[in-house]
């Protein structure tokens, strides 16, 4: 997923004030646990509380919600057969999504097209503004759902966007900035799809929630999303294309504009 060069901006705040930022997951759930690191990652979590990051957490769900996710789990996705998932719980999909990611060690993608039966790797850049030829996935299900709801086919400028997440001993903190082209006239959204991919074929990419797989991918479920239920749908922010990358983004997270 491109941010370009959005990361390297986070990653040189983070280095600059905090040190190297920990990219692998396993080794940071485990130091938040642990207590190892639990300190700077709350000067972290203080740092950018700050700053004007859209913001969400994952917090443990009741018994009664995982159950009804479990059957949904169960019911469409063991299976592995691409099916449409049919949703009809009161509770967010982006929250049934990030409840596989975290339990069920899959992750998602994306996408405005319906029928993607295979997912085949393709020329793309990485967070770090690396360039691979891959199928990319996401361990967020926000910052996939954004993808999958913006109008693609039509949309016209960069697609600006930074997806960054901080463990706690009882939640992980998530932080997000999405912008697009202010002089854009069309449409900006449409209905996607978000599909689940195993994510035992995939590897870390040049974010904590970026993944790669440089093979061709199934699918094990799909389900479908509109732009209503991309929670950030009205604070997306707007840009000038003709402003230094680097200066868009300090400027909306510094000083709000």
């Amino acid at each position: 997923m491109p941010t370009i060069g959005i990361w390297l901006v986070f990653h040189y705040m983070c280095g600059s004030i905090f040190g190297d930022v920990e990219c692998d997951p396993v080794s940071m759930e485990e130091k938040a646990v642990k207590g190892d690191g639990l300190l700077i990652n709350r000067l972290k979590i203080l740092f950018f509380n700050r700053l004007h990051f859209l913001k969400s957490s994952d917090r443990p769900l009741a018994p009664n919600v995982i159950e009804q996710f479990e059957t949904i789990y169960e019911q469409y996705i063991v299976k592995d057969s691409g099916l449409w998932i049919d949703y009809d719980l009161d509770y967010p999909k982006h929250l049934f999504l990030q409840y596989l990611i975290k339990v069920k060690d899959v992750l998602v993608h994306g996408s405005n097209n319906p029928d993607i039966e295979i997912f085949e790797p393709r020329n793309q850049t990485l967070a770090n503004n690396k360039p691979v030829k891959a199928v990319f996935a996401a361990s967020d299900a926000i910052w996939s759902l954004y993808f999958a709801v913006i109008n693609r086919s039509e949309y016209q400028g960069t697609l600006k966007n930074l997806c960054f997440s901080i463990p706690t001993k009882k939640e992980v903190k998530r932080y997000y900035y999405f912008s697009v082209n202010q002089d854009f006239q069309g449409e900006y959204w449409r209905n996607g799809t978000m599909y689940i991919l195993p994510k035992s074929a995939f590897a870390q990419g040049g974010s904590r929630e970026e993944w790669i797989c440089q093979d061709k991918v199934k699918p094990l479920a799909k389900i479908s999303v509109t732009p209503e239920e991309f929670p950030f749908l009205d604070q997306v922010r707007k840009h000038d294309e003709n402003m230094a990358h680097v200066k868009v983004v300090l400027t909306a997270l510094f000083w709000n504009k």
